[in-house]
């Protein structure tokens, strides 16, 4: 990923965050893709995930960077998802909830933009799921 893609993930991100229902929206899709995943989210302190997800998304460029801390973060994810027994073949339902919501929320949302979030969202999730394998 390169700096034009990251710069247009963070304005995308930015525009997309800033319609309030971004995160519900984007749990809704998710959450209805199928029995199993509603059923993983069933009971969870929602508010908490929502948060955690906005934390993920905003350090998320500057992981592609290799920036050793953000990468401890992204590996300690992968770690905490594979003891929730989360199966890396959730993380293809989560991409596209994830680019879709975002569509719905970016006003400028374009087919660069859609490459920059794909490459962005492709580099963690294979940093994490080298874990939840």
């Amino acid at each position: 990923m390169d700096e034009i893609d990251r710069q247009r993930f963070r304005e995308s991100l930015s525009r997309a965050t800033a319609n309030d229902q971004f995160l519900d929206r984007f749990y809704d899709r998710f959450v209805g893709q199928s029995d199993e995943v509603a059923a993983f989210f069933h009971n969870r302190d929602m508010p908490q995930i929502k948060q955690k997800l906005l934390t993920t998304l905003e350090m998320l460029a500057d992981t592609t960077e290799g920036q050793p801390g953000l990468c401890m973060y992204m590996e300690m994810l992968g770690k905490i998802h594979r003891r929730l027994n989360v199966e890396r073949r959730f993380f293809a339902g989560w991409r596209k909830a994830l680019i879709e919501t975002v569509a719905e929320c970016d006003s400028e949302f374009s087919e660069e933009t859609r490459l920059a979030w794909e490459r962005a969202i492709d580099h963690v999730i294979e940093r994490m799921s080298d874990l939840t394998s």
